[in-house]
């Protein structure tokens, strides 16, 4: 994942998944519920 931020040279990355909880998967890697995700949009 930290190969592609820096192809696509992007600040921050989320993995959106299908769980009920968010969490940082690294400093700039962060996992989002698909719930969460909709609400962030």
């Amino acid at each position: 994942m930290r190969i592609a931020m820096e192809d696509l040279k992007l600040d921050m990355l989320y993995v959106i998944y299908p769980g009920s909880r968010s969490y940082a998967l690294d400093d700039k890697i962060q996992a989002l519920p698909l719930t969460d995700f909709r609400r962030a949009i």
